[in-house]
């Protein structure tokens, strides 16, 4: 299959403006904070880190929290004020270290609420914290909290979005769901709500995401759901091909997948991006995807 630039990269008048608004005049979301694990995260015993949270900076804005050292993992529903079908899990990046939990979670969640859709947000375990599950400690995480979305919000379909790091654990929960497994909390482990679909910014999935771990995503199979991809074609922190490789590998395998290089943008951009980047329009053109596909 050939991809040529004119494939790889959209551009178009930007939609932040429009997006602002949306944001604004959203009626406020009734947020409810759920821990993960009410009797502790499992396979703690060698974690010794404490879990910090300082208001961070980007280019001399700031764009919310940026936690680190978590140890009380917690998902956090934002209902939208009208019933809709599907709700979506939100992951943050951070490298790993962190959890960007605002900018690349709770303010995509009240978007999506924007947009008449239920969404959580997830503040995650870090892998090299020590948890006794490793890499796949987050994905647990995911897991755990996707099936307590399907729960609270009553949603028949549930789909998964993550940014750069938070894309990788949203890859490795998606497409590696039934062969994770931990001790049973209560009903919601046994609702089998595995995502109908994915959608991933800027994700790294090349190789292991943190040094001396086993990468927790381990490539795209055909049970993978369909896929949205959007990136800059300038991040040089997660280079196009992480997307460009997963999204070939989906085509190969039939499975609907769209993908969007925007020319400029850089990475890490979620929904700050200035009016003038073409990475600006991703919002709604997953809108447009999501809604044609009848995921949403």
């Amino acid at each position: 299959m050939k991809i040529d630039r004119r494939t790889l990269l959209a551009t178009g008048l930007a939609g932040s403006a429009m997006l602002s608004a949306a944001r604004a005049n959203a009626a406020p979301a009734q947020a409810t904070t759920i821990k993960l694990w009410p009797k502790g995260a499992p396979g703690g015993q060698g974690v010794s880190v404490v879990q910090k949270s300082i208001d961070d900076i980007e280019n001399g804005r700031p764009v919310g929290r940026s936690i680190s050292g978590v140890t009380e993992p917690i998902v956090t529903i934002h209902k939208a004020k009208a019933h809709s079908d599907t709700a979506i899990l939100v992951i943050a990046g951070g490298g790993f270290r962190r959890v960007m939990l605002d900018k690349e979670g709770e303010d995509i969640c009240k978007w999506l609420n924007a947009q008449g859709v239920s969404a959580g947000s997830l503040l995650y375990r870090l892998p090299g914290d020590g948890w006794a599950a490793k890499e796949d400690a987050p994905l647990h995480d995911a897991k755990r909290a996707a099936l307590i979305l399907a729960r609270e919000t009553g949603a028949k379909r549930i789909g998964i979005m993550g940014f750069s790091a938070g894309g990788t654990i949203a890859a490795g929960v998606a497409t590696r769901w039934n062969e994770l497994s931990y001790d049973a909390v209560d009903a919601a482990d046994a609702s089998g709500a595995k995502p109908s679909f994915m959608a991933l910014g800027y994700p790294y999935l090349n190789s292991p995401a943190v040094p001396g771990f086993t990468s927790m995503y381990r490539g795209m199979t055909a049970a993978s759901p369909p896929a949205f991809f959007f990136l800059a074609a300038d991040d040089k922190v997660v280079t196009p091909d992480n997307s460009i490789t997963a999204f070939r590998a989906l085509s190969d395998l039939k499975i609907p997948a769209a993908l969007h290089a925007f020319e400029d943008g850089g990475h890490g951009f979620a929904l700050i991006a200035p009016k003038t980047a073409s990475c600006a329009r991703w919002p709604d053109l997953f809108m447009t995807w999501a809604r044609a596909g009848r995921y949403i």
